[in-house]
């Protein structure tokens, strides 16, 4: 072999070996800007899987007033006597409280009603609000002070955790009776206990101390998040509700189920429920609604 061809050989060869060499940055240069899209793909994806529900257009809510038409029923001093504890139970103007059952506010205001939304038997709650989706985690509490509980309602969600504090310098009991949870918790004076109530219910349940027997609260233990507690004016707002048709009930520890509630342009149930269209980003207002004081047993 001559050296010229030698060369021509070796040369091909160089040349062979460089394509080849491109060929295979070009495969890896692919490689790489695949993996690195295949990279951003998945943290754009992820991104969106765990980025907030989309809320606009989706929730709307309600709101309402509940006033009594007409005279309500007057309430007594509360059942104090010559109870041992009764120096600790007085007011702050040395006097036997009155019961707390109806409060009326100036405006007619009835406070304290639950309002919330009925699932059917069987049936999941709707999806709830992100804003819904903590509160679990937040504690409540039921305070017993002077011998009466506060709140005097509450609603809690299973597996949300509750204070039972006793501020008083006497001891008291949080007996908690429910359809489905039931607790007898023992509070010495200047004490507190947490606890979880478990179990979900379809009405309210009771708090007694039955050390006091006039002492009484409500408590509803609720999965579903929808659930509101009038003020002092008989006011309430339920936010962030699903857009759609949904059924809601209102009840109160002296009217049960409030069947005889007016609602204009709309039928009440004998359990006290009506349907609603929530629609998307809109604020269902239903006015004053009327209760007559007689439906107060």
């Amino acid at each position: 072999m001559t050296k010229t061809t030698t060369k021509l050989t070796a040369a091909c060869l160089g040349l062979t070996i460089g394509l080849l060499g491109l060929n295979l940055l070009e495969l890896n240069s692919s490689a790489s800007a695949q993996e690195a899209t295949a990279s951003e793909k998945q943290k754009l994806e992820a991104t969106a899987e765990n980025a907030p529900a989309a809320v606009e257009g989706d929730w709307g809510s309600f709101t309402g007033q509940i006033i009594v038409d007409g005279e309500p029923p007057k309430m007594d001093p509360l059942a104090v006597g010559n109870h041992a504890d009764k120096a600790v139970c007085l007011d702050e103007n040395g006097e036997v409280p009155l019961d707390d059952d109806i409060l009326v506010g100036e405006n007619g205001g009835l406070k304290d009603v639950l309002v919330f939304m009925v699932v059917g038997r069987g049936e999941e709650p709707p999806k709830a609000h992100p804003d819904y989706q903590k509160e679990p985690a937040e504690s409540l509490k039921i305070d017993n002070v002077k011998c009466r509980f506060q709140p005097k309602v509450l609603s809690v969600r299973p597996g949300q955790s509750v204070e039972l504090k006793n501020s008083d310098s006497v001891g008291h009991n949080c007996h908690i009776t429910t359809f489905n949870n039931e607790h007898n918790i023992n509070l010495p004076p200047n004490s507190s206990v947490d606890l979880v109530l478990e179990n979900n219910d379809t009405s309210p349940g009771k708090v007694v101390c039955d050390v006091h027997p006039w002492m009484d609260a409500v408590i509803f233990v609720s999965e579903n998040p929808y659930v509101a507690i009038t003020d002092a004016d008989g006011k309430f707002t339920l936010k962030n509700v699903p857009a759609g048709k949904f059924s809601f009930k209102f009840w109160h520890v002296k009217t049960g189920w409030q069947k005889d509630l007016v609602v204009k342009d709309m039928e009440v149930s004998r359990r006290g429920q009506i349907d609603l269209n929530i629609e998307s980003g809109k604020t269902l207002d239903l006015g004053k609604m009327s209760l007559p004081a007689k439906a107060f047993k």
